[in-house]
């Protein structure tokens, strides 16, 4: 475990957090704390500082490991078989013998904290001016909070390091309550510091998206952890009014020319290779890959994604009752592939088999038997066939590492968190609605009527359905889930006797009769944790919801237990 140090319990006060600045921070001269002795002496010094930061920003999801948990989300599963254990074990909301995905989340979130506290203990004594220390500070509040914030919905009470003081591993956790305020209060002080809406520099912004966080990308944050103490565990259903406010903000600021945000007008556009640093995306995480590598540059998401038919890993696979009710539209249509073509070059639905008859196990054109998630899927060739949105007609790129951006929030997301958290605060819901309605119409061809009665589950859903799949995500389907505590809904569904999947008439397929009517079949179990086996792990309550502490980490601090 990373080195902690004691602090109090946090309890803040509205008016407290609402008067907190940047510059009341960086008045702070805190002492006998560790100080890397005339490091912070000049502009150079404190950019290796936040590019470390950066660095282990990058490294938290270059590969799908700090990812697994997100397996719980009724969206995702995985491959059956191979390395996938942990995956699977997510899946059934059970504890791992293979404990990677709890290690690796673990590990990168502390060295993001312990990158994040060097700067924020040291970076206002650097002889460069105020606004290169706020903007500093601002990136290293930001992260800070933003590694809490994806840890406390992991694991639930944690050891709190607010300073880079060694504690010889015996930190108590803090409380939910207790990390949120301090979430809190990070993000308040990020907020404080007044970062730029838009950047200039070239390595703080590439295309049209910032690269480093900005003022809207922190009032975005806010809102989604409002949400988030609104919902389980606290429940403290005030919060969704701030969470309202705050969304409200960034939502005028587009509106208003403030922010150089906007949602792309095709959605075909938005994971499309062609569109890597988009206007949408607020806060997002840069790859440049290296040729053949697998670097610390490297997003290594097109192969978690990709079907073992496309040379992928299967990491992350749709679950086909999601995929089920996920409306059709052009959303749908980019979100999912929606045939796969196959080494004869064939294009065929994930659905289709051999023989024409119902999946027996082993008689699917596509051996995983799923729907593909498409959002770092690429064509095959360096030029515009590559750049353009992922086309499965074409020959696809097999390529293992990929420089594409990871979206962590998109503006499409602030909209719906800002249409729910009005519905379930009652505040601004004409607005909310009619900013809702902008993602519905570009999701659907033909949009269903929606209005404020059951806003705040419509708004709840196509978050769902945004973020579907994608793991990388601030907030994602099962995150979502465990705000509103229904995870217990994905696991009865993967426990109890499946749902039947309805198949869309469409083209004639192997698996549609000579009339090419649809037909129906009863999936086989969406998790299979040994051949021919369907989850039997018992709900245990919050020991199902929250993930085991990391045991190398438990070993260490023995403190660290539910």
């Amino acid at each position: 475990m990373k080195t902690k140090h004691i602090i109090p319990a946090i309890a803040l006060a509205a008016v407290a957090l609402a008067t907190t600045s940047c510059s009341d921070f960086l008045e702070e001269h805190p002492k006998g704390k560790v100080t890397p002795t005339g490091f912070f002496d000049s502009q150079k010094s404190l950019d290796a500082s936040v590019n470390a930061l950066y660095y282990q920003v990058q490294q938290s999801q270059c590969n799908s490991n700090p990812m697994i948990p997100q397996c719980q989300g009724d969206d995702l599963t995985s491959t059956t078989g191979s390395n996938k254990q942990a995956y699977l074990s997510a899946d059934a909301f059970e504890d791992p013998s293979d404990t990677k995905g709890l290690e690796w989340s673990w590990k990168w979130a502390y060295n993001i904290i312990q990158a994040a506290n060097l700067l924020i203990d040291n970076a206002a004594t650097t002889p460069v001016s105020q606004e290169a220390i706020n903007e500093a500070m601002g990136q290293a509040y930001f992260w800070r909070a933003y590694a809490y914030f994806q840890l406390v919905r992991l694991y639930g009470p944690l050891p709190i390091n607010e300073h880079n003081t060694p504690d010889n591993n015996a930190t108590v956790p803090s409380s939910v309550e207790d990390v949120y305020s301090f979430i809190v209060k990070d993000l308040i002080a990020a907020e404080g510091c007044n970062l730029p809406v838009q950047y200039s520099d070239g390595h703080k912004r590439m295309g049209s998206m910032n690269v480093f966080v900005s003022e809207q990308a922190v009032k975005a944050t806010l809102a989604a952890v409002y949400m988030n103490m609104a919902g389980y565990p606290l429940n403290k259903a005030e919060y969704y009014g701030l969470a309202a406010d705050k969304a409200k903000e960034v939502v005028d600021g587009v509106n208003n020319g403030k922010y150089p945000n906007s949602l792309c007008s095709d959605w075909a556009d938005v994971y499309s290779y062609g569109n890597n640093y988009s206007s949408e995306c607020l806060l997002g995480m840069v790859f440049k890959s290296t040729p053949g590598g697998w670097s610390n540059n490297d997003s290594q998401l097109s192969s978690c994604h990709q079907l073992s038919t496309l040379q992928g890993w299967g990491d992350f696979l749709a679950e086909r009752y999601y995929w089920s009710i996920f409306p059709e539209g052009p959303r749908k249509d980019y979100v999912y592939a929606k045939k796969q073509l196959t080494a004869e070059g064939n294009t065929v639905d994930w659905w289709a088999t051999v023989d024409g008859e119902k999946y027996n196990g082993s008689n699917a054109v596509v051996g995983d038997y799923r729907p593909m998630f498409v959002a770092f899927t690429v064509n095959a060739n360096a030029g515009s066939a590559a750049a353009a949105p992922y086309d499965y007609k074409a020959p696809f790129w097999g390529g293992m590492c990929i420089d594409k951006t990871h979206q962590l929030i998109r503006y499409s997301e602030v909209i719906c968190w800002f249409a729910e958290s009005a519905a379930r605060s009652g505040k601004y819901t004409s607005e909310a609605l009619n900013e809702l309605k902008k993602v519905q119409a570009r999701a659907y061809e033909n949009p269903a009527n929606v209005d404020n009665s059951d806003l705040a589950e419509a708004a709840y859903r196509e978050h769902g359905f945004e973020v579907a799949g994608y793991a990388c995500a601030l907030v994602t389907r099962r995150s979502d889930e465990f705000r509103m505590n229904r995870l217990e809904e994905a696991w009865k569904y993967r426990t109890g006797p499946q749902t039947t999947v309805l198949v869309p008439a469409g083209t004639l397929t192997q698996s549609q009769d000579l009339n090419g009517q649809p037909f129906t079949y009863t999936t086989k179990e969406d998790v299979v944790v040994a051949e021919n086996m369907k989850v039997t792990a018992p709900w245990r309550g919050e020991n199902s919801i929250y993930m085991m502490y990391p045991p190398k980490e438990t070993e260490k601090n023995p403190n660290l237990k539910r």
